[in-house]
């Protein structure tokens, strides 16, 4: 069979479900509550806007002003740095190596801005987190007016980036995501110094969060209240989803000044790419698939509750053969947060 025709089958029938239930719970958030802007979130916003713009086009949602930001966990905890009440998120993760592969890892610091900043014993310093995140928060306060000043032009161009986009003075923001923990919508409503909202398939924890003084408030379509390593497999193997809800590009890791000649104001910078990035066109095809399920879906009034949801996932996830070959590559994804590099999740489950 045509590849082609294979890629686009396997996305209505796999994401086509999944996708058209949050897109039925997105059509119903956005009728009941006050939104005034759409904000789809790095990378798998990529997706969603694509889906979203499809079904305004189809009468199926109202259309309101959205928006694909660039963002990643990376970017943001890195530029937050100074900002010591984000410490509980960018050091909740589990970890354990020098402050080195720490900085370089997960916050996205290059050799040379650490170097300028810790002295290479401290570097080679090893911690375990989050079981050592309090003395770590304590030595990073001995740094802090530097560690501000190393990250303080990006920041200022990133600040200046959302501005551009009115999201500085957006009143009712919705986050649209895969989830989980909201660690993004969390770092962006401090950043903003705004209220927002999100909407996930998985919110580790529903209702509002308090940050500083405002508010983040999250649901999940599908689950609430569950963490990695439950045994909630739509969570604890979301990795086949985020290998395949992704955008053209790596992980967006800075952001710069464009020159006065370039089409845009800012220069974006990418991380490395995985193969689904490297063969788009792959990818683009499942989309057109899933789309089209999540049209004809919402068009048919055609429903699922989330136990069907879940048996649907749980069934793929933990089954090599429902997987056709033509998609096994896809299964390439980038999970710098942990310290793994790229992450194959068909091997590191053993399917």
């Amino acid at each position: 069979m045509n590849k082609g025709v294979v890629l686009r089958d396997f996305g209505y029938n796999f994401l086509g479900p999944i996708c058209s239930e949050y897109m039925a719970s997105l059509v119903k958030y956005v009728r009941e509550k006050e939104t005034d802007k759409l904000v789809f979130l790095a990378r798998e916003g990529y997706f969603f806007r694509k889906a979203y713009e499809r079904l305004a086009g189809n009468g199926l949602i109202e259309p309101l002003p959205h928006i694909y930001l660039h963002a990643s966990r990376t970017f943001l905890f890195r530029i937050s740095i100074g900002d010591r009440l984000t410490w509980r998120w960018s050091l909740a993760n589990k970890f354990s190596g020098t402050l080195r592969e720490l900085l370089e890892g997960r916050f996205g610091f290059t050799s040379r801005q650490v170097e300028e900043i810790f002295s290479a014993d401290e570097l080679a310093v090893n911690w375990v987190l989050p079981y050592e995140s309090e003395a770590l928060q304590a030595h990073f306060s001995l740094h802090i007016d530097a560690l501000k000043q190393s990250v303080q032009a990006s920041r200022q161009v990133y600040l200046d980036y959302l501005q551009s986009l009115g999201l500085d003075s957006t009143k009712s923001l919705l986050m649209v995501d895969v989830g989980y923990a909201g660690t993004i919508q969390k770092l962006l409503t401090r950043l903003l110094e705004t209220d927002t909202q999100g909407l996930y398939f998985i919110a580790t924890r529903d209702g509002t969060q308090h940050i500083g003084g405002h508010q983040a408030t999250m649901k999940g379509v599908y689950k609430t209240g569950v963490k990695m390593g439950d045994g909630y497999l739509m969570l604890d193997r979301s990795l086949f989803l985020e290998s395949l809800l992704t955008s053209p590009d790596g992980q967006f890791v800075d952001i710069s000044r464009a020159s006065e000649f370039s089409a845009s104001p800012f220069h974006f910078v990418f991380g490395r790419t995985a193969y689904p990035q490297q063969h788009f066109h792959e990818l683009t095809q499942i989309f057109e698939g899933a789309i089209e399920a999540v049209v004809h879906n919402l068009q048919q009034g055609i429903g699922f509750s989330a136990a069907e949801i879940e048996r649907h996932y749980d069934t793929y996830v933990t089954r090599r053969d429902m997987f056709p070959r033509a998609t096994w590559p896809l299964f390439d994804v980038d999970d710098a947060i942990s310290g793994n590099g790229n992450v194959n999740p068909m091997r590191l489950f053993g399917l």
